[in-house]
């Protein structure tokens, strides 16, 4: 193998079923390295073989490893792995549950959701080892088959830290003039720097054209600012230079507004407010930045957004007023485990793992035995 430089999918997939069916799953490995070198889309298949071939072998740690690798690759759900896997958690009765959850563990870090066809699989499997297991529908976050409500508490202090240092990176020199000038970033980290934490944080131009203004809605919009100042929340609006004269007009002196030039791109000064105020911040937004998908190079911060998303952003309705932005849009569903019970998310079409929507009904209430 040593001689080639670089082969195709086909031939890399045949060279680890070869490798594995006699048992050397040190070769096997070496073809995978060899063409992860060369190319940046990944062997399904060989992937597939070689995780089965590891787990036989009891080679479980290597195993994990490119269990894990297939997550972070974004492969996500696929659903022969996820079959492979079950396979494993199934030989031995007695260790089941601790590898089922590890899985389960594994879809909530990176972000997996299985299939349909998975999730049924893993439901019947968790019936037959005395779990009790049934398809469900999530309402306002509430598991209307066990009644538990889904977490509020994903996100720790180091993954803020971890949110806010790839925003910096966007302030960077090599990047700033794409975002903004020199000077305003300065201004603007030492305006927060000075004044932080903020309860409530607004994307000001966002806001004005949410609402489509006039002189019920301006009132509106005072009330719900008064409404927060008078629970002593402490609010920043972020907008651009034109609007100037709106924020004079409202005469809310509770409220910090930051103004950035009129071509920057606010929504970065946004995010920077937020992840460095933490986990009691809002946001209020109908924005979903779907630029700032942190994925492209970094799968697990591209998860972390999704769910500062979905458990910290909000939206003004002109007619309802404030509204949690996952009541009506929901950003991220996640896998999650509530005391003895887990909530498991699921698409319904095969490859579908990166669909950032899912139906209230596309859920599972899996409860462990006793």
């Amino acid at each position: 193998m040593t001689q080639y430089s670089s082969f195709n999918v086909n031939i890399g997939n045949t060279l680890v079923k070869s490798f594995c069916q006699v048992n050397q799953w040190n070769d096997a490995v070496k073809v995978i390295e060899k063409y992860e070198e060369n190319n940046d889309n990944m062997l399904c298949e060989g992937y597939n073989i070689l995780i089965e071939c590891l787990f036989d072998h009891k080679q479980d740690k290597l195993a994990y490893k490119y269990l894990i690798n297939s997550m972070k690759k974004q492969m996500g759900s696929n659903e022969h792995i996820c079959i492979t896997y079950l396979k494993y958690c199934l030989k031995e009765k007695h260790t089941f549950n601790e590898k089922i959850e590890k899985i389960f563990t594994l879809w909530n870090t990176y972000g997996v959701k299985p299939t349909q066809k998975v999730a049924v699989e893993y439901m019947t499997a968790c019936i037959e080892h005395d779990w009790t297991a049934n398809q469900t529908t999530i309402l306002n976050l509430k598991c209307q088959n066990c009644k538990k409500y889904l977490s509020q508490t994903n996100i720790s202090d180091q993954n803020y830290k971890c949110l806010l240092e790839a925003i910096k990176k966007k302030f960077e020199p090599a990047n700033m003039y794409y975002t903004s000038f020199p000077k305003e970033i300065e201004n603007f980290m030492m305006f927060i720097e000075k004044n932080k934490p903020f309860d409530i944080i607004i994307d000001g131009l966002n806001f004005i054209y949410t609402t489509e203004r006039n002189k019920t809605l301006d009132c509106k919009i005072i009330e719900l600012l008064k409404f927060f100042g008078n629970q002593n929340k402490k609010i920043l609006i972020i907008g651009r230079k034109h609007m100037s004269n709106f924020f004079e007009n409202l005469n809310i002196k509770e409220v910090h507004h930051f103004l950035v030039k009129n071509w920057s791109h606010d929504d970065l000064f946004l995010l920077y407010a937020a992840f460095s105020t933490g986990r009691n911040a809002i946001v209020i937004s109908k924005d979903l930045m779907r630029q700032h998908k942190f994925a492209i190079q970094n799968t697990e911060l591209n998860i972390l957004f999704n769910k500062w998303q979905f458990l910290h952003q909000y939206y003004f309705d002109k007619y309802k007023g404030l509204i949690k932005l996952n009541s009506e849009v929901p950003i991220d569903a996640f896998v999650q485990k509530h005391d003895d019970h887990w909530h498991i998310p699921f698409n319904i079409n095969v490859g579908a793992h990166k669909q950032r929507h899912i139906w209230p009904n596309y859920w599972i209430c899996l409860k462990m035995p006793k």
